[in-house]
Order: C-alpha cells, then sequence, then structure tokens
C-alpha cells in the first residue's frame, strides 16, 4: 500500500493480505517492525483527526504516551500514521506489585498536566487505550484528542478520564478472574463499589497516587486487596 507523506515523499508498505495484529471501527494496525507499527484509518478521519492536535502531541514526546511517526496521506486525505510498537504484559496487572500501579498512575498523572497546559483533552482515554507493559503503562488512540482554544477546567476533565481508565481496567481484569463484580465483596462493598472507591476522583489537589497509595496500604498487588478477609 501507497501512502505519501506532506512533503509528497513515496512510502509503501507490504500490507496488503496481512491480518492486522489489532483492529477496531476506526483503523486496522499492523506491525511493520520489531519497534514500529502502522495504524491504517478505516474510515474518513476529516472529522476527527487534527494534525495540528496530532503533531503538538507527538512533539511532546511523553514517556506515558505511545511515540507518534509522520501521518500520511492518500488523495489528500489523512490516511495513515506509524507509531510505537508496545508489548502487552502477559501478566495482569492486578497480579504486579502494588508500586507498578501506582508509579504509572503518578507518571501518567504528570503526563496528564502536560497535556492540561497544552489545553489537550483527552476524551477518548478509555480502559482499552491502555497497554499495560511489562514496565510500565502506556497510552495509545491519541489521534481523536481535542485541542482546545481555552482552559475550561481541563485538568479535572484529563485526570477524571485517567481514573476511570484505570478503574474500568481492574474492572475487566476482575471479570477475566471470573469474579462477579456485584456479588463479590471487599467487607460490606461489593467489588465495583470498592473500585469506585479506589479511584473515585473529586477534584482534589492532591495527587491521584498519592490517595491511591493511603487506599492500597499493606497490599502487595492489588489482587490482594479483593481477597482480604475482612
Amino acid at each position: 500500500m501507497v501512502f505519501y507523506d506532506k512533503e509528497g515523499n513515496k512510502h509503501t508498505y507490504n500490507i496488503e493480505g496481512k491480518q492486522p495484529f489489532d483492529k477496531g471501527t476506526q483503523a486496522k494496525i499492523y506491525r511493520i517492525s520489531n519497534t514500529e507499527c502502522l495504524k491504517v484509518l478505516n474510515k474518513d478521519p476529516q472529522n476527527y483527526f487534527n494534525e495540528d492536535t496530532y503533531n503538538t502531541i507527538r512533539s511532546l514526546s511523553l514517556n506515558g504516551l505511545v511515540q507518534l511517526g509522520i501521518p500520511f496521506y492518500l488523495d489528500g486525505k489523512i490516511k495513515a500514521y506509524t507509531m510505537e510498537y508496545l508489548e502487552r504484559s502477559e501478566v495482569s496487572i492486578l497480579d504486579m506489585p502494588t508500586e507498578y500501579t501506582l508509579d504509572n498512575l503518578n507518571s501518567l498523572y504528570k503526563d496528564m498536566l502536560v497535556l492540561t497546559k497544552n489545553l489537550i483533552l483527552v476524551e477518548d482515554l478509555i480502559h482499552r487505550n491502555l497497554i499495560v507493559g511489562p514496565s510500565s503503562v502506556k497510552i495509545i488512540d491519541l489521534d481523536r484528542y481535542l485541542k482546545l482554544s481555552f482552559d475550561n477546567d481541563i485538568q479535572y476533565a484529563n485526570t477524571w478520564y485517567l481514573l476511570y481508565a484505570f478503574r474500568r481496567l481492574f474492572q475487566e481484569e476482575l471479570i477475566s478472574k471470573n469474579y462477579h463484580l456485584n456479588n463479590n465483596k471487599v467487607g460490606d462493598k461489593t467489588f465495583n463499589e470498592y473500585i469506585l472507591y479506589l479511584f473515585e476522583y473529586n477534584g482534589y489537589k492532591e495527587e491521584p497516587a498519592k490517595v491511591l497509595e493511603r487506599k492500597m496500604i499493606g497490599a502487595k498487588t492489588p489482587m490482594e486487596l479483593f481477597n482480604r478477609k475482612w
């Protein structure tokens, strides 16, 4: 498949007939090397892809966000872009050391602050866009983020989206372990209620990881919280 960058340079990728390693309603993702993959957009992205926002995120090179390559065009429209290939961990985040969750939440929160300073709203940050790797959690699918013209309490919103993504990640991991979120309990709280408690956000100014650390005190892994005998 042939694409062109903004300067008109030709880029060819041999992906015809190959199965993507990941796909969604908006795009298919192909691995093109050990360190890089190609995201090909299925639908016309003109209504949501903003190149200025994309380039701003790309230029920031934040550690917690997937590293972006240059966008490619086909018939004058944005059609694809390259990005860093990320390995997924074979171990659930619930079975990793508690420090893994706390350290990554803290790091991603700081990235949210940088995006906030650049007036970027991460409204598409959901649990499926968190890649839990062997050593870090990274965010993918950055092409639907919005760059606003004014600060409409973006920090509150970005922090809320981040905590929502972690909450949903915990929920999905427990479901994969065959727990029933509304029947299994931690003390007098259902698993759902307990996860809401862990990641609740009421706009406090303290860093979320510090608040979560107090709630997870004594637990070597997040899973220990849900296996405690009360």
